[in-house]
């Protein structure tokens, strides 16, 4: 009996060690074609802004490193993430466009249906503090999230199995979060998120070179200048809202004269900033986008009604309608027109240009990474 007993102590030992050597191994490894886990501290990452751009405010929990910006940079163009793997983030948000949509006036989304607003650029999105054209999302994590889940229709389970069989991405997640962070959808969305941060002016467009950093508007052209002149003063009535900080966006909300609803509060066709509020005093207003590279990202408004920077132009000079919510700031509505000549629309159009960043369209910190594969 006492010898029978001992086997089977010696028996049970060996497949004790053997279980646990095997839960080890296991624990060590993301996949099983992978060798045990190595995991280094991620490497901080310095942020390069232009002169005279405020500091970016980086959220704690989710500081920014070499490795997450690049495991980021791959699932921004990865369309495994749409439920039918059809479009990424990278889709709608292309660099040749100014991070906006390639000339559409409404994209579409996984299920090839037309989104509700004009794609808006992703260029600085790391200065804001709310997103979309109605503000409903108060960070980026959290606007990245509604993106992939309304316009992507993420099936965040068959996602997450896809990424955690592949060895590429188990040593991107690693690399970036550390062997016993898993695969998930929050380190999903913090490293897009840190992706997206790094995706800031470069400092080289005209605006930069010639006005902003040196401070010395002579630089600019005769037309330019004047452009220049038109912008910031009330006879071109355009400072209020996009001159505010070498970002050229306010970040805030304004009913610009784009609808008229006769006279009330509800005959918008798209209630903006009021739909999400349910405040009526809302209705109508949208969020001032960036007019950094705003030559690349037409069409504009939020409906993507005016196709041309020339159109927008006559738009603000000739068409403001009156509603209730109007921005008392634009007082040239309905019989009072800025009415701007010929040579004016020309030479604000002239201005307008220099804020283009033909650099970040091409730089390959920004574009496609699998085209390099």
């Amino acid at each position: 009996m006492r010898r029978r007993l001992n086997r089977q102590f010696v028996v049970f030992t060996y497949a004790f060690i053997a279980l646990l050597t095997f839960l080890l191994e296991e624990g060590c490894r993301k996949d099983p074609n992978m060798e045990p886990c190595n995991s280094l501290a991620a490497t901080p990452y310095s942020l390069v802004k232009p002169l005279r751009f405020p500091d970016m405010t980086i959220p704690s929990n989710n500081p920014l490193t070499e490795e997450g910006i690049d495991l980021g940079h791959y699932l921004f163009y990865d369309s495994t993430l749409s439920f039918n793997h059809t479009i990424s983030c990278g889709t709608c948000h292309r660099p040749e466009y100014g991070f906006a949509d390639s000339g559409k006036v409404f994209s579409l989304n996984a299920k090839s249906l037309p989104t509700k607003r004009n794609t808006p650029a992703l260029l600085n999105s790391g200065y804001q503090n709310k997103f979309f054209y109605d503000g409903r999302q108060l960070t980026l994590e959290d606007a990245i999230d509604d993106a992939i889940v309304h316009e992507m229709f993420v099936d965040w389970d068959a996602s997450i199995k896809y990424l955690s069989a592949s060895s590429f991405y188990n040593q991107k997640f690693v690399a970036a979060f550390g062997c016993d962070s898993a695969i998930n959808k929050q380190n999903i969305i913090k490293s897009m998120a840190q992706f997206i941060r790094t995706i800031i002016s470069s400092g080289k467009s005209d605006i930069d070179t010639k006005l902003i950093a040196p401070n010395n508007p002579s630089l600019l052209s005769a037309a330019e200048y004047n452009g220049y002149q038109l912008f910031v003063s009330a006879r071109g009535d355009c400072f209020h809202c996009h001159f505010t900080s070498p970002l050229t966006s306010d970040n805030l909300f304004h009913n610009s004269g784009l609808e008229d609803s006769d006279t009330t509060f509800f005959g918008f066709k798209d209630l903006g900033r009021g739909g999400f509020t349910k405040d009526s005093i809302d209705n109508g207003k949208f969020k001032t986008p960036t007019l950094r590279n705003i030559a690349m990202t037409g069409p504009y408004m939020h409906d993507g009604s005016l196709q041309t920077l020339k159109d927008v132009i006559d738009f603000y000079s000739d068409s403001v309608k009156w509603s209730p919510t109007l921005d008392p700031k634009m007082i040239h509505a309905g019989n009072i027109r800025l009415r701007l000549t010929p040579t004016e629309k020309a030479d604000m159009l002239a201005f307008m240009n220099t804020m283009s960043d033909r650099e970040i369209s091409v730089n390959p910190k920004y574009t496609n990474p699998f085209y390099r594969h």
